[in-house]
């Protein structure tokens, strides 16, 4: 008796369930999905430009994207064109001013003999910071 009890309500209970999951409305496949687009879209980047002049803030502890072409600056063993605007060392950690060059922060610099210098390691300026590209991102960043 016990057994056909066990068996009848496993029965019923699968039977609810298929019951359950028959829906007649359709499911949007937009509204499945965690991403912002359809996935039946395809996303169409403008085409990539140097010297965009759009300066955001980028994610916290990631370098800043460079907003003006730097394709023409020589940076080499001798001599980094970077330092020529943002080398200054009076305005360390100083507040941003739109259309001002922002100076290094502490973290490149390093004392030598009691004088401020750029660290070695941070000579060669466009191995962390790139170029801004004038395109709209395809997922918009939130802070």
């Amino acid at each position: 008796m016990k057994k056909v009890f066990v068996s009848a309500s496993i029965c019923l209970t699968a039977a609810l369930a298929v019951v359950g999951c028959t829906t007649s409305t359709p499911v949007d496949i937009d509204k499945m999905s965690l991403e912002q687009t359809s996935p039946f879209e395809t996303p169409t980047p403008k085409a990539f430009s140097l010297n965009a002049g759009q300066y955001r803030e980028t994610q916290f502890g990631a370098p800043a994207m460079v907003p003006h072409a730097v394709d023409r600056y020589t940076i080499n063993k001798g001599t980094n064109a970077c330092m020529m605007c943002h080398g200054n060392t009076d305005r360390i950690g100083a507040a941003k001013v739109k259309g001002m060059p922002t100076s290094m922060p502490a973290t490149h610099w390093t004392k030598v003999d009691g004088k401020l210098v750029m660290q070695a390691s941070r000579h060669e300026c466009t191995l962390c910071h790139a170029p801004q590209a004038d395109v709209t991102p395809l997922v918009p960043t939130t802070n």
